[in-house]
């Protein structure tokens, strides 16, 4: 089925059949591997026969979003872009320890920061130790990518928990990039239990929201 759709997704893109596929090559360039689109994801829901394949977009961190039906013959019944969304916990202190960190939970994190290494640009250094737990990196609804990161905390309550005491840390970052299209941003959406989960551990969310590339022609 991966091939079929990948299939499906090149052909229309060489020759649209959709009005937003043709709107969206006037405004962006997608991503080719090996002469095919390059697909970050592919999304199966086999209760509602459908799949929704992600493909990157160059010079972009959003992606465009081709949803089918896969209950008979597998057709496009969708195209539209979908945002980047990154999570992220990072609780630092300008005391203790990377390693003295690293004991308040069993929790391993996805990255450590050292005091006095330098920064990505190499002009600057960290003047904290920290710990970065993130959620996956591929596409994914902000619902889902929040619940994989507190599956995770809730091995170990009370260790994240002290870990945001001690480190004076209760936010996790949630950083959405969405196409800036015509303006119009939908999809942010945290429901009751999300929140209650949160609440149990103590922690809050801070958002940071942008929009780019180019927006539509008629715009």
């Amino acid at each position: 089925m991966t091939t079929t759709i990948t299939n499906i997704i090149t052909d229309e893109l060489l020759n649209p059949t959709f009005e937003m596929t043709r709107q969206y090559l006037k405004i962006l360039e997608v991503e080719y591997e090996d002469n095919k689109p390059k697909i970050a994801k592919i999304d199966f829901d086999e209760n509602h026969n459908q799949a929704t394949a992600f493909i990157e977009v160059k010079n972009e961190s959003f992606y465009l979003e081709f949803v089918f039906d896969t209950a008979d013959k597998i057709e496009i019944i969708g195209v539209d872009a979908f945002p980047f969304v990154r999570i992220s916990f990072m609780p630092t202190s300008e005391d203790l320890t990377i390693q003295e960190l690293l004991k308040i939970t069993s929790i391993k994190p996805t990255n450590t920061i050292t005091k006095g290494d330098f920064f990505s640009n190499g002009k600057f250094e960290y003047t904290y130790n920290g710990l970065e737990f993130e959620t996956f990196s591929e596409p994914g609804r902000i619902e889902r990518k929040l619940n994989y990161l507190l599956d995770i905390f809730e091995t170990d309550i009370e260790g994240i928990k002290e870990l945001s005491r001690q480190t004076s840390t209760k936010d996790i970052f949630v950083t959405i990039v969405y196409h800036i299209g015509n303006g119009n941003f939908t999809g942010l959406y945290i429901d009751n239990e999300i929140i209650n989960r949160l609440s149990k551990l103590g922690l809050e969310l801070t958002f940071d929201i942008y929009a780019t590339g180019k927006k539509f022609e008629n715009e």
